[in-house]
């Protein structure tokens, strides 16, 4: 697994200048961290937005600490229950509540029965915020109905090829399907 990191990994200079590419194409940087550090590091690099990846719900000095810094947050629901949920949203909005939650099945790829809109309609009534999906369907369909319902925000794995190497490639949209979700979801 270290191996993996290694070899995965950026410094410092290669996310600043990920940073500056991004910006060049009008493309908002983002990143999720895994831990105290790594918001450090972001820091760093100037991120102006959180993503909260579903396994770090739970990470609440984590949380605290993203939310201190007063910046919008992306928090994926995926791995949690609604206790757990809950505790993440009570500890971001104990500094601010520039919260979007996002429903998230994680289940790689996710059938498209538990998608879970139904949960994306319960979040926003529980917590009076915005919502989204993260979506890990092998197709467009389900981000648009949750767009149909109200979500804000989309989150979907993107690659050059599934046959690239990575965890999330074999399981993430290509060029042209992911052209597509953008047109239907501007429609």
């Amino acid at each position: 697994r270290f191996e993996y990191f290694q070899r995965t990994g950026f410094n410092l200079e290669q996310w600043q200048r990920l940073k500056a590419h991004c910006e060049e194409h009008g493309v908002e940087f983002l990143s999720s961290p895994f831990s105290e550090e790594a918001v450090d590091l972001l820091e760093q690099v100037g991120v102006e937005r959180y993503k909260i990846p579903s396994g770090e719900v739970t990470n609440l000095p984590m949380l605290k600490k993203i939310a201190q810094l007063n910046k919008p947050v992306l928090l994926s629901s995926g791995m949690s229950d609604w206790e757990e949920l809950d505790r993440a949203v009570e500890t971001l909005r104990a500094h601010h509540d520039h919260i979007t939650v996002l429903q998230c099945t994680s289940q790689y790829p996710a059938p498209c029965e538990q998608v879970g809109l139904n949960v994306m309609l319960e979040m926003r009534e529980r917590y009076d915020l915005p919502v989204g999906l993260s979506d890990h369907t092998m197709s467009n369909y389900a981000a648009f109905a949750a767009v149909t319902l109200g979500a804000q925000v989309i989150e979907k794995h993107f690659t050059f090829s599934r046959k690239m190497y990575g965890s999330d490639a074999a399981h993430a949209l290509e060029p042209a399907e992911f052209a597509g979700l953008v047109e239907g979801v501007r429609v």
